[in-house]
């Protein structure tokens, strides 16, 4: 992965109103599902929107939303670290009901790069938890803030401490190489 060391978060990424219309919109989907954990009993599964599977669109219109949102940490990041090429995008749902698995994604691959962000307009990391755990390390996201990690380090959603669903987008992008790198400064 390029010199990406831990997680780098990004402040006020977009208008919460993006979100607010991007989470309105996959909320009225009727193509939820409850896939992952892959190898978890079902009581373990947690909600999940597929946007974009293996470059594949799933929803037009979301990934539309989604993409825009992720231009938009590219290039807060100095379009820097990943091409903003999507090889998934989804939504998933958590709550206090089911403790979130720690896994490492992309196991097959060392080109990737995944990004984050929590869709809630209200949701306060201090109060209500949800925070972004990476490496054993908790990361308090609030609402419009993206964070880019390494997805074959440990991580996880901390523990949610209420009753409320914390919706969160996540991207898996490939990282650069440094010949790349200089071709999109």
């Amino acid at each position: 992965m390029s010199d990406l060391e831990g997680v780098k978060i990004f402040n006020n990424v977009c208008p919460q109103s993006t979100l607010d219309f991007l989470l309105k919109t996959a909320q009225d989907r009727q193509s939820w599902h409850y896939r992952f954990p892959i190898d978890a009993p079902f009581k373990d599964k947690h909600p999940k929107l597929d946007i974009i599977t293996s470059g594949i669109t799933m929803d037009k219109f979301l990934s539309g939303i989604a993409l825009s949102i992720l231009i938009q940490v590219w290039e807060l990041n100095g379009r820097k670290q990943f091409i903003p090429e999507i090889f998934y995008c989804g939504i998933s749902i958590k709550d206090k009901h089911r403790e979130d698995n720690v896994h490492i994604d992309d196991v097959d691959r060392n080109d990737t790069i995944k990004i984050m962000g929590i869709l809630n307009k209200d949701w306060d990391p201090e109060t209500m938890g949800g925070g972004f755990m990476h490496g054993g390390v908790v990361h308090k996201l609030r609402p419009t803030d993206f964070c880019i990690f390494d997805p074959r380090t440990p991580h996880a959603a901390d523990k949610i401490l209420c009753d409320e669903k914390r919706f969160a987008l996540d991207f898996s992008v490939q990282s650069y190489t440094k010949d790349e790198a200089r071709s999109y400064s």
